[in-house]
């Protein structure tokens, strides 16, 4: 990347990265005293600290990877090494922040922004850089590129979460833990057996049929949802009777209460159905939805 006259260069920070490698630290030393201590579960941590030491090196992989330096006709943003590349003002079709509340105590903050080609990307704000994007939504409007159009007739399409790699190696380090659960431990009952398994399971399960099947596509007279192998099907706007935005409570652990995000609607069977949105990054496409089951039920009156 040519040297410019940047106003802002943000880099990540390190203070995640440290923090699982203290935890990697932690349990491999623990794993390493069950080990000499001929304890049979240290295989059970020993691939929890693998899993961990695999996060650690994506993290600090990340933090070194990324880059976002700005100056007064653009940005170059940078997450990996080989997809750099500096964007001009007028080649962004929008830029917005978006804030997610994933606990009680804890909020997210991210800018996204999108290309006229409507590719999208995000990047997480922390408060010393926030002057630094808030200079850059200002640029991107002064040059007329995030104008006001008419969204009312545009398609929007939000998938389910395609990165669930890190998910996978997870359920693959944790089979020994359940090979050792259901097959070592003979002594336990079965049902005891089988409970952890599954509590461990199901939500793995849950989150790859997500990533894999889940799909919204708001059109214009309506919108394809479809959230399993199973349910996908088409609505048109009239055929809903009512519909809102839900922040809700997703239970509660250790004092912070945690949050999930999702849009709930009456369909002309009178079934209700729930869908879940990523907040931070679809907020105004589940804003623009809502609005136009709202106008056409203004239509028909």
């Amino acid at each position: 990347m040519e040297e410019r006259n940047w106003k802002y260069k943000i880099t990540s920070s390190w203070t995640a990265v440290i923090a699982v490698a203290i935890t990697t630290a932690v349990s491999g030393g623990f794993t390493f005293w069950l080990y000499t201590a001929h304890d049979g579960a240290f295989v059970g941590l020993g691939g929890l600290t693998a899993f961990f030491a695999i996060i650690c090196v994506l993290s600090a992989y990340g933090a070194m990877s990324f880059k976002l330096l700005v100056d007064q006709n653009g940005f170059y943003f940078r997450t990996k090494p080989g997809n750099g590349r500096y964007y001009r003002y007028r080649e962004i079709r929008s830029m917005w922040l978006a804030t997610d509340k994933e606990t009680d105590l804890q909020q997210a903050t991210y800018c996204n922004f999108e290309t006229m080609d409507g590719k999208r990307s995000r990047f997480l704000v922390l408060d010393p850089n926030i002057d630094a994007v808030d200079y850059m939504i200002e640029r991107v409007e002064a040059v007329g590129a995030s104008r006001e159009e008419d969204d009312r007739d545009r398609e929007f399409v939000i998938p389910g979460k395609k990165k669930v790699g890190g998910l996978m190696i997870f359920a693959v380090l944790l089979l020994p833990v359940l090979y050792l659960i259901l097959f070592v431990w003979t002594s336990m009952p079965l049902i005891l057996r089988i409970i952890p398994v599954a509590v461990v399971l199901i939500p793995v399960v849950k989150v790859f049929s997500h990533g894999l099947f889940f799909k919204l596509k708001i059109q214009k007279d309506g919108f394809y949802c479809r959230t399993n192998p199973f349910d996908g099907r088409y609505y048109r706007y009239g055929d809903i009777l009512d519909c809102c935005l839900v922040e809700a409570e997703r239970g509660t652990r250790r004092h912070e209460t945690y949050y999930a995000y999702y849009m709930k609607f009456t369909d002309r069977a009178n079934r209700t159905h729930r869908v879940l949105y990523d907040k931070s990054l679809y907020e105004r496409e589940m804003n623009e939805l809502v609005a136009r089951i709202e106008r056409a039920k203004e239509d028909e009156e």
